[in-house]
């Protein structure tokens, strides 16, 4: 009897399963799963978005998250070969995407990249969406420069992945040097860490390790550094507060007076900014020469989600839609919504 009860279950689960890959969506978005705060709130608001639309009733659409490039790699064959949705927005999970976005133009089915773009298949796209990543680059060049970075000083950055998004932030951060002098020796000098994946804890284990391996000559004179996130600034921050960084390297570190540039939004780098975060981070900011984070919302994703039904609509889509950034610090904060959790002491 158990074995029959398990047989029918096991079917049962096999035609849900199906009937999912059989659902003809109007919209089907596409993001990566919830590993870090941006992409956390990225899929939040995509949920919120296609909601939205089914309750409007004119279309209908669902979220799709997936676990790493592999996963979405099969879920857009799946669409294709089942022809399981009309219309696709996707956030690619990383560059890996290319030959399989490839294929979803060889298969006719509409689609919106949203902010990671592939360059090979963005002509194709009825829009692509992002953030002004080369804009976040230039406005923390520029702030750099405000706060008094001259030509050939050391500046560091902590990088994101090996997207076009880090590409772009760092091309802008370029050209903001270059504008003001930088000659393109000086800036082909500029050092960088590995990867982070935009990962605090991977953030916080690069910044200990530049620092382990700096002489404090050079800490004291690498007064500018540019992380791609608000996640690896917070896990920098979390680092200076530990035990794990030498105690002179730490002293070195806080007093030379560092400008850290970072960008999106997240609520809790906002909390430090208004000096609210229970962690208490006051004494390790006032320390620092300047802290700011240039917008990068997440939010976007809905007019990711606009443009698709703006095109099933037949309303004319702009192919590229860059929505602008500002610079948030200490003194204008309270004029940005951030996302993910405050932090309030």
């Amino acid at each position: 009897m158990r074995k029959i009860l398990s047989l029918v279950l096991a079917a049962l689960m096999l035609l849900s399963v199906t009937s999912v890959l059989a659902a003809n969506e109007d919209i089907v978005i596409l993001v990566p799963n919830a590993d870090h705060g941006w992409t956390g709130a990225v899929l939040s608001y995509a949920e919120e978005k296609a909601k939205e639309i089914n309750e409007a009733g004119t279309y209908t659409a669902a979220v799709v998250a997936s676990s790493d490039p592999a996963n979405q790699i099969t879920q857009i064959e799946d669409i294709i070969d089942n022809k399981s949705a009309k219309t696709i927005v996707i956030l690619p999970y990383d560059n890996t995407l290319e030959a399989t976005m490839k294929k979803l133009v060889d298969s006719n089915i509409p689609f919106v990249m949203f902010d990671r773009v592939i360059d090979s298949v963005a002509e194709n796209a009825v829009s692509v969406v992002k953030g002004d990543n080369e804009g976040i680059g230039y406005a923390t060049a520029q702030r750099f420069v405000k706060d008094g970075l001259l030509p050939g000083e050391p500046v560091l950055i902590i990088p994101g992945d090996n997207s076009s998004v880090p590409e772009m932030r760092n091309n802008g951060f370029f050209k903001g040097l270059l504008e003001a002098g930088w000659t393109q020796e000086q800036v082909d000098g500029i050092k960088s860490t590995a990867f982070t994946g935009w990962s605090r804890a991977e953030g916080r284990r690069l910044f200990t390790e530049w620092l382990d391996i700096s002489t404090i000559e050079e800490i004291q004179a690498n007064r500018y550094i540019f992380t791609h996130d608000d996640e690896i600034a917070m896990g920098m921050l979390e680092a200076l507060k530990s035990s794990d960084i030498d105690p002179g390297k730490q002293a070195a570190f806080l007093g030379a007076k560092i400008n850290l540039g970072t960008s999106s939004g997240l609520n809790e780098i906002y909390s430090v900014l208004r000096g609210i975060h229970q962690k208490d981070y006051i004494a390790e900011v006032a320390q620092l020469g300047d802290l700011f984070s240039v917008t990068y919302d997440p939010g976007m994703i809905k007019i990711a989600v606009q443009d698709m039904v703006d095109h099933l609509d037949g309303k004319e889509v702009p192919k590229d839609h860059v929505v602008p950034v500002s610079v948030v610090d200490a003194a204008n904060v309270d004029q940005f919504q951030g996302f993910g959790d405050a932090f309030a002491k």
